[in-house]
C-alpha cells in the first residue's frame, strides 16, 4: 500500500462494509522528513504494530480518534495529534471527511538536531505531548508551515523539491517541531536560543548605540533602534542588557541627560534657559526632566546653569 511504503506499514478496514474507499495519498520526502496530504474518503479503522519515528498529524478537515498504548489521542482541525516512536497505534475511527497533513520525522534526526541546538547530548526519547493546539501560537504557526510545504507536493518545480532548498526547509520543520511542543528539554532549548540570540545581539547592538550617541535628541524607540541594528526588538533588549546592563530606552534617557548636563555646565544663564536645553535634547516634560536630572546629578538643572555644581 502507498501509505505503508512511505510511512509505516498498517492495516485498515472500512467501518461500513458497504462503503467505498476513495483514498488519496500525495507524499514527498525531504531527507529525514516525510510529508503527506492524506484523505480516505470513507470512515475507516486500522492499526499499526510499531512506530519507529515521530509523527504529527494536522487535520485540515474532519477528525479521528486513536490510541497509542493507553493514551487516547484525538485529531481535529483545532488539535494536531502527536505520536511517539514507541509501540504501535490503533486508529479507532477516522471520519469520512478526514483530510490531514501528516509529518513523519525520523527519530535519530530530530534528536540529533536538538543536540546541535543545545550543544549537549540528548538521552532517551523526547516526551512530546499527545496533542498540539492549532488555535493559537505556536501550534498555529507549525500547522501553517507544514501546510505550505504540503501544497508543493504535486508541484515538481516547487522549492521544496530543490536539493538546495530542501535541506534548510527540513531543518526549519525540525526546529519548529521542537519549539512548538513541550518536552523534557524545552526549557533548556529556550535558554540556548536566548543565549545565542544575546551573543549575536551584543555584536550588533553597537549600531544602535552609535545611533543614540549621534542623535540622542531624535525620537528613537526600541523598534527604530532594532531596525538600525538589524535585529529584533527582543534581541536588542537582550544585547543592551548583556553588554551595557541597561535597556535601550534607559540608555537613551541617560545619554540625553548627559548632553543636557554638558550644555547647562557650559551655558551662560544670561542667554540660556533650562527649558531650551531640555527641549534641545528631546525632553518635552520639564517636570520629569528636572526630577531625573536631580536624581542623576544631585542638583537642579537651574543650579547647574548658575554654576552651582558639585
Amino acid at each position: 500500500m502507498v501509505c505503508g511504503d512511505f510511512f509505516v506499514p498498517r492495516s485498515m478496514r472500512l467501518l461500513d462494509p458497504a462503503g467505498h474507499l476513495a483514498a488519496r495519498f500525495d507524499i514527498m520526502t525531504m531527507g529525514a522528513l516525510t510529508i503527506g496530504d492524506v484523505e480516505y474518503g470513507a470512515e475507516i479503522t486500522g492499526r499499526c504494530d510499531h512506530l519507529d519515528a515521530y509523527h504529527v498529524n494536522v487535520p485540515v478537515s474532519g477528525g479521528f480518534l486513536a490510541r497509542q498504548g493507553r493514551r487516547p489521542i484525538q485529531g481535529s482541525t483545532a488539535l494536531a495529534s502527536v505520536f511517539r516512536p514507541v509501540g504501535g497505534l490503533a486508529l479507532d475511527r477516522a471520519s469520512a471527511d478526514c483530510r490531514m497533513i501528516t509529518v513523519q520525522i525520523e527519530r535519530q534526526a530530530l534528536e540529533e538536531h536538538l543536540e546541535s541546538l543545545l550543544d549537549t547530548p540528548v538521552r532517551g526519547m523526547l516526551r512530546l505531548p499527545i496533542g498540539l493546539d492549532l488555535t493559537r501560537e505556536p501550534g498555529r504557526g507549525f500547522a501553517e508551515l507544514v501546510c505550505v510545504l504540503a501544497a508543493d507536493i504535486t508541484e515538481p518545480d516547487a522549492l521544496a523539491h530543490h536539493p538546495l532548498a530542501s535541506g534548510p526547509l527540513q531543518e526549519t520543520v525540525l526546529t519548529a517541531t521542537l519549539l512548538a511542543m513541550d518536552h523534557q528539554y524545552r526549557d533548556a532549548l529556550d535558554r540556548a536560543v536566548t543565549s545565542a540570540e544575546a551573543c549575536r545581539a551584543t555584536v550588533r547592538v553597537n549600531a544602535a548605540v552609535e545611533a543614540i550617541e549621534a542623535h540622542p535628541e531624535s525620537a528613537h524607540t526600541s523598534a527604530t533602534l532594532a531596525d538600525v541594528a538589524g535585529i529584533s526588538v527582543r534581541a536588542l533588549r537582550l544585547g543592551f542588557r548583556k553588554r551595557l546592563e541597561t535597556s535601550p530606552m534607559a540608555y537613551l534617557w541617560r545619554t540625553r541627560l548627559a548632553r543636557a548636563h554638558e550644555d547647562l555646565v557650559a551655558g551662560d544663564p544670561r542667554y540660556t534657559t533650562v527649558s531650551e536645553v531640555a527641549r534641545r535634547w528631546g525632553f518635552v516634560h520639564l517636570g520629569r526632566f528636572a526630577t531625573a536630572y536631580r536624581d542623576r546629578y544631585h542638583v537642579t538643572p537651574a543650579q547647574t546653569l548658575r554654576g552651582r555644581i558639585p
